[in-house]
């Protein structure tokens, strides 16, 4: 049995914080791991924003771009655990998208309301970790949508569209984006929003 394939197996027995590190060494199979870890923090932290231009299912994208910071960005030396901090990037993620949203329909910041308490925040992004622990059928299930979201990415988006998506998830701005794959900042967002359509409802 290959080392990748062996490690593919110990995934579910690793911590989130180990999990996180190989995500950011660039291992696929982690990313699927994690976020499928991570999906019902997601939801319910989008589902918990009322009066926004966008829809639930945006916010989970934005959510998991969040996640995806967090796995790049944490520091084990800190003082906040691996959940909590990326419950915080989570969250802040989403109010950046809302707050993007409302500004470019020119709409006033109060508009938006997300039932978010940060003294909870950490008792509560337990909770959801924990409920999904008890039920390991939904955990598996979020593996299973995970795993199809991968071979959707694979069999419907062209080369250029994968490049630019898993760039994008890795934090690089539209910019940053047009600069490596030498195209315009423009053909950036085009693909990304090809791609969004692509993969609607993908959670």
């Amino acid at each position: 049995m290959s080392e990748v394939l062996i490690l593919f197996d110990l995934l579910p027995e690793l911590s989130d914080q180990q999990v996180a590190e190989l995500v950011n060494e660039g291992n696929t199979d982690a990313f699927v791991e994690l976020t499928a870890r991570y999906m019902g923090l997601i939801r319910g932290k989008a589902s918990a924003f009322r009066g926004v231009p966008i829809e639930t299912e945006d916010l989970c994208q934005e959510g998991l771009l969040g996640l995806l910071h967090a796995a790049h960005s944490y520091k084990a030396s800190g003082s906040a655990s691996f959940k909590t901090y990326a419950g915080v990037c989570i969250y802040h993620q989403m109010v950046t998208a809302c707050r993007s949203a409302l500004s470019r329909k020119n709409l006033p910041l109060h508009n938006f309301v997300s039932f978010y308490d940060a003294e909870q925040d950490e008792s509560w992004t337990a909770s959801v970790l924990s409920d999904q622990i008890a039920n390991p059928e939904t955990l598996l299930i979020d593996r299973e949508n995970l795993e199809g979201l991968r071979a959707r990415i694979n069999q419907s988006l062209s080369k250029m569209e994968q490049e630019v998506l898993f760039l994008y998830l890795n934090g690089c701005t539209y910019q940053e984006i047009a600069h490596k794959q030498a195209v315009s900042v423009k053909a950036v967002d085009n693909a990304i929003q090809r791609v969004r359509k692509k993969l609607k409802n993908p959670f």
